[in-house]
């Protein structure tokens, strides 16, 4: 019988299935959120974002039900009432890089989530996103851009990176997406800007019109956003936190217009009754 291949771990045969295919390739989809003492109000937003990564790489995909049992019963062995959830989907399958995964496999990372600051600064990152690339509109396993931007601002004594795109426009953050306010409007990047549409994004820009806001998306530079009346940043884990400062220059805070809202969306998120 012809071996298609053999896999050496440190000089030791290893014939253990892993998901090698993201181990190689980054080839994985990914979500996070917190749990805190039931699913997410958008655990089905999660999945579905999951699914269209998924199908984008051509990884089998668990049915939902599947998944939501997976995770569920993860959550409850780890008795952490209020929780860090991420879910991985991994492939594993032939080698080659250009063919496709044969299974899928999932994995599920659970810890205490912590509560974040009111207030944060960020760096620029030192590099440019290209708008074009596939990548940036879904969790894709490969992450090394987010990793080095990360690791830059924090060396350099800040909380998280902002991307500009090879136009110079604003994108987004590391981990996060960014909007502002200016004359009670609130600004956020174009999805076309190169930028992952987050579902926190999506809940806030829903509730902006019952905050009395008008939304404008679009292409921005930087100056636009050091210009504002107040900047925030929003992903799944954090709700929203202030963004105070951008490298050297200081951002307006107007503590006001972030309660307003960090209280509305924390309300929609299910995290305040």
């Amino acid at each position: 019988m012809e071996v298609r291949e053999l896999l050496f771990l440190d000089g030791e045969l290893f014939e253990k299935k892993i998901p090698l295919r993201s181990l190689l390739y980054a080839e994985g989809v990914f979500e996070t959120f917190r749990w805190k003492g039931s699913p997410p109000v958008y655990f089905e937003k999660h999945l579905s974002r999951m699914k269209s990564g998924a199908e984008l790489l051509s990884i089998p995909f668990p049915t939902e039900k599947n998944i939501k049992n997976f995770v569920e019963e993860s959550v409850k062995k780890s008795n952490i009432a209020d929780a860090y959830v991420k879910i991985c989907l991994l492939s594993s399958g032939p080698t080659t890089f250009y063919e496709k995964a044969e299974k899928e496999h999932l994995l599920t990372i659970i810890k205490k989530h912590n509560a974040q600051k009111e207030r944060v600064r960020a760096h620029v990152a030192s590099f440019r996103r290209n708008s074009s690339s596939p990548l940036l509109r879904i969790k894709s396993m490969n992450y090394l851009e987010n990793v080095i931007a990360r690791r830059e601002a924090k060396t350099m004594g800040y909380d998280e990176p902002i991307f500009l795109n090879q136009r110079d426009e604003i994108t987004e953050g590391g981990t996060t997406n960014l909007f502002w306010m200016k004359k009670n409007v609130l600004h956020t990047p174009s999805v076309n800007c190169g930028l992952l549409p987050g579902i926190t994004r999506e809940a806030l820009i829903s509730l902006a019109p019952n905050l009395d806001f008008e939304v404008r998306e679009g292409r921005f530079n930087l100056e636009d956003v050091l210009s504002s009346d107040c900047a925030f940043l929003t992903n799944s884990l954090i709700g929203v936190v202030a963004v105070t400062a951008i490298d050297d220059h200081k951002i307006n805070f107007d503590r006001e217009i972030y309660i307003k809202i960090r209280d509305a969306l924390f309300h929609k998120l299910g995290w305040i009754s």
